[in-house]
């Protein structure tokens, strides 16, 4: 998930002061991570998963090739459960992500707010104006290399393959990031977190745990190619032409669909659990949100097996990317 603080002039002032003091917030109250260490006061727990990160950070780095050196050297504790809030929003007959522009780093497919709340508040003016909306948590963040983004406590708690996963997927936006397209470099973020987990695992002797992380992955690709065929029918009936009543109610319907289909795969077992997801007013934003961080990912699997599973070179290969990525 990547971040802004630079904002063009049609943002509000409260947006930016929101961002600006939950930024600064971070940095100022954030230490070096051998203070952390070497201080007396912390806790053993603390200890072992910040000195977890130091060493996937250097496996970032040495392994994948991603830059290692500003970031995820810091700690802050943030006394909550989440560092932000995203805001998705969509038309009400659309399954495109509403965007939002900044001078710097161009449209993203979200919004992002320190405090739930001025989430919530921003999510309910634009649900005024008519768009389905999605207000979502994030675990962390990238300014791009813009800061020295820290490892937040919220995030120790994970497992230690997410944790490691969750650092590879925001350094891989600092190595690359293309300007007004989201759906690009989240899915591409997501691609190196999903090598690179395998990857980590591999090299820490813990081979053992691939066959569970594949099994999981390919449960969660299932409910993702079932959320992507919903929004492929919703585009197909917002093209009809229908009137609005026609189209409000054939909408629902797909949107019971999908949540049938998604309780039968549960019950095979062929599907892993997303919790109350599927259980929270399904609408056009969710199913973009979804797509964001997942629609290109196939794209990037085939780019890196055809630079032989090197990642310099798969790394090559993105960046000479033309203003079409889609094309293969």
């Amino acid at each position: 998930m990547v971040s802004f603080f630079l904002l063009s002039g049609c943002q509000s002032v409260a947006f930016y002061t929101q961002a600006t003091i939950g930024q600064s917030e971070l940095l100022w109250h954030s230490r070096p991570i051998g203070e952390v260490l070497a201080d007396p006061k912390t806790s053993e727990v603390i200890r072992e998963r910040l000195t977890l990160v130091e060493s996937v950070r250097q496996f970032a780095a040495n392994v994948l090739a991603l830059p290692a050196n500003r970031s995820y050297r810091r700690y802050v504790d943030i006394e909550r459960d989440f560092v932000m809030w995203n805001v998705f929003a969509a038309a009400e007959f659309s399954v495109e992500p509403e965007l939002f522009c900044y001078p710097i780093a161009g449209c993203v497919g979200y919004q992002g707010y320190f405090s739930k709340a001025d989430a919530v508040a921003f999510a309910n003016s634009l649900t005024a104006q008519g768009f389905d909306i999605s207000v979502g948590p994030v675990a962390a963040y990238s300014t791009l290399g813009w800061f020295s983004d820290p490892v937040v406590s919220s995030v120790l708690s994970y497992s230690d393959t997410d944790l490691a996963g969750l650092v590879f997927h925001e350094l891989a936006h600092e190595r690359i990031y293309i300007k007004d397209d989201t759906t690009f470099n989240e899915s591409f973020a997501t691609f190196v977190e999903r090598e690179g987990m395998r990857r980590w695992l591999m090299f820490n002797g813990r081979q053992a745990d691939v066959p569970r992380l594949e099994k999981f992955q390919k449960q969660r690709d299932a409910v993702i190619d079932l959320i992507r065929s919903a929004r492929s029918d919703l585009q197909v009936l917002y093209l009809e032409g229908l009137s609005i009543e026609k189209m409000r109610w054939r909408k629902l319907a797909v949107f019971d669909q999908l949540q049938a289909d998604y309780n039968e795969m549960r019950r095979a077992g062929d599907a892993n659990n997303w919790g109350n997801w599927f259980d929270d007013n399904l609408n056009n934003a969710k199913l973009a949100s979804i797509g964001v961080y997942h629609d290109r990912v196939e794209f990037f699997e085939k780019l890196f097996e055809r630079s032989n599973r090197n990642f310099e070179v798969f790394y090559g290969l993105v960046e000479a990317l033309d203003d079409s990525p889609e094309e293969d």
